[in-house]
C-alpha cells in the first residue's frame, strides 16, 4: 500500500486522518454503524468505510451517513485510475487489486471532504489487509471472533485472533468484547509485544444511571457490538477533549464525564437508536402485496447477511423472536438459502435447523437459488444459472432436517425446492399470497451477503 499511497501524494497526508478502526469476525460492521452514529449525532462530521455493499460501491465510502455522492465518487476514481493507468511516471506500482483500490479511494475522499473521524472496517484478517496502511489510529476494537476465511487466516482461532490484532498499534489503546479463552489469550499476547493498552468493554448494562439504550439493529447479540461501539467513541472523544479546543472539546469532556458517571450521553442514546445497517436483521415488506388497511402485512421479508455459523445462529434466533409473535390467520414460514461454494453448508445450515426446532419455529418450504447478480466480481460475466450447487445445498438442508426430526413430528420443514433465480423465489411467494387471501408469509433470506443485496434490488430497496 505505501507505493500506491505515495502515488496519490496521501502518504504523509494520511496521519492527518482520526482513524477508528475495527476488526472482527462478526459484529464489525455493526458496530462501526454504531460508532458512526453516535458520534455523528455527538456533532462531528464522519466518514464510514466498510465492505462489502449490496447493491452500490458507493455503500462502502459514506460522508456524515449518506452514501458518497455520485459527481465526488466519479471524480475521485478517475482520478486515481488514470494515475495508476500512467506507467510514464517512475516507479509505477501499476493497478492496484480491487479492494486495495476502493480502500485507497476512500481515503482519497475522506482527506478532501475534511471529516473530522473515520470509522474504518478492516476487510479481511487485520495484520495483512489494506486498511492496516493507518499507522497511528486514535483507537482500534476487534469484535466477537470465530472461524472464517481459514485459508487465509488460519485454522484455529488463535491463529484467527493473531491476525486481528495485527491492527494493534503501539501507544494505541484497543478494545474488545467477551472472547473464547485461547482467543483471547492471543489478543492479550499480541497487544504485549506491540505495546498496545488492551481492555475488555464494559456491557451496556454498566451504564445504570440515565435512559437505557434502545438499539436501530435488531438481535440480542447486537448489545456486544453497541457495548464495544461506546468504547470506541469514548476513546475518541477522550482524545478530542485533551488535544482539541473550543466548545468542540467542552462538549466532548462532557460527554466522557457522563459515561465515566455511568449514563449514556443523549447523543449516543440517539446515535444507538439511530443507526442502520442494510442487509443485516432487516425487515421489508414487499410493496407488490399490499395488506389492507389496519391488517397485518401479507408477504414480509427477513434479511441477514450472515455467513458465518456463529451469525447463522444469531440470524435465526432473531428469526425465530420474530416468528413466534403472536399473529391470527394462517402464517408460513419459509427460507431462502445460498452461500458461496468455498463455504461448509452444513456449518451454514445446521444452526437454523438447531435454534428453528429448539424454538418450535417450523418452516413450510425452503428455497435455494443463486444470486442474480456478481456484485464486486469486476471484469467477470454471470453465465448461466448452474444449479448444482442449489441442488447440493438442498440435500444438506434435508438431511440435516430429517436428522433433527428423526424422532419429532411435524417435519421441520416439510418441502424443499431449487429455483433458477430469486426473481422466480419472489414471484412464487407473491403468487402464493395473491391466491390465498388468508394467508400471510414470513420469508428469511440468509447465506451471503450477495443473496441479500439481489432480494433487496428486486423488491425495490434503495440504500441511502
Amino acid at each position: 500500500m505505501a507505493a500506491y499511497l505515495k502515488r496519490l501524494d496521501l502518504d504523509d497526508r494520511l496521519d492527518s486522518l482520526k482513524v477508528i478502526h475495527i476488526a472482527g469476525t462478526k459484529g464489525k460492521g455493526s458496530t462501526a454503524a454504531f460508532v458512526e452514529s453516535m458520534l455523528r449525532h455527538s456533532g462531528y462530521s464522519t466518514g464510514l468505510f466498510t465492505s462489502p455493499h449490496l447493491m452500490d460501491v458507493r455503500e462502502r465510502i459514506r460522508i456524515n451517513g449518506q452514501l458518497v455522492g455520485e459527481d465526488v465518487f466519479l471524480r475521485n476514481f478517475w482520478e486515481c485510475f488514470q494515475n495508476f493507468q500512467d506507467e510514464s511516471k517512475p516507479d509505477s506500482p501499476g493497478m492496484p487489486a480491487y479492494f486495495r483500490f476502493l480502500t485507497l479511494l476512500g481515503f482519497k475522499i475522506f482527506l478532501e471532504q475534511g471529516v473530522d473521524v473515520v470509522v474504518l472496517e478492516v476487510g479481511l484478517g487485520g495484520r495483512l489487509d489494506a486498511t492496516n496502511c493507518v499507522r497511528r489510529p486514535v483507537v482500534c476494537g476487534v469484535a466477537s471472533l470465530g472461524f472464517d476465511h481459514m485459508d487465509v487466516l488460519g485454522h484455529t482461532l488463535p491463529e484467527i485472533a493473531r491476525e486481528k490484532a495485527g491492527i494493534f498499534k503501539q501507544g494505541v489503546p484497543a478494545f474488545t468484547v467477551p472472547q473464547p479463552a485461547e482467543a483471547m489469550e492471543q489478543l492479550e499476547r499480541t497487544a504485549a509485544e506491540v505495546g498496545a493498552p488492551l481492555a475488555l468493554t464494559p456491557p451496556l448494562e454498566a451504564y445504570t444511571a440515565g435512559s437505557a439504550p434502545t438499539l436501530g439493529l435488531p438481535g440480542a447479540h447486537q448489545r456486544v457490538n453497541a457495548a464495544l461501539a461506546v468504547a470506541l467513541a469514548r476513546a475518541f472523544e477522550e482524545q478530542e477533549s485533551e488535544q482539541g479546543d473550543g466548545s468542540g472539546a467542552e462538549q466532548a469532556a462532557a460527554r466522557v464525564k457522563e459515561l465515566a458517571q455511568g449514563r449514556l450521553p443523549s447523543s449516543y442514546l440517539t446515535g444507538l437508536e439511530a443507526a442502520r445497517w442494510p442487509g443485516r436483521a432487516q425487515v421489508v415488506e414487499d410493496p407488490e402485496t399490499p395488506a389492507e388497511p389496519g391488517s397485518p402485512p401479507r408477504l414480509t421479508f427477513f434479511l441477514d447477511g450472515a455467513h458465518t455459523a456463529e451469525s447463522m445462529t444469531a440470524c435465526a434466533e432473531w428469526f425465530a423472536d420474530c416468528a413466534l409473535a403472536p399473529e391470527e390467520g394462517e402464517v408460513q414460514n419459509l427460507l431462502v438459502f445460498n452461500c458461496q461454494p468455498e463455504r461448509s453448508p452444513e456449518a451454514l445450515l445446521e444452526p437454523v435447523v438447531s435454534v428453528l426446532d429448539r424454538r418450535a419455529v417450523a418452516l413450510r418450504r425452503a428455497f435455494f437459488a443463486p444470486p442474480d447478480s456478481m456484485v464486486g466480481k469486476l471484469g467477470k460475466r454471470q453465465g448461466p444459472a448452474e444449479l448444482t450447487w442449489q441442488r447440493q445445498l438442498q440435500g444438506t438442508w434435508e438431511q440435516l432436517c430429517k436428522k433433527q426430526s428423526a424422532t419429532k413430528a411435524p417435519a421441520l420443514c416439510p418441502e424443499s425446492a431449487v429455483l433458477p433465480s430469486l426473481k422466480s423465489v419472489l414471484d412464487s411467494c407473491r403468487k402464493s399470497v395473491r391466491d390465498s387471501p388468508n394467508l400471510r408469509l414470513r420469508v428469511l433470506v440468509t447465506g451471503s451477503l450477495y443473496i441479500v443485496g439481489d432480494m433487496l434490488s428486486l423488491l425495490g430497496v434503495r440504500i441511502s
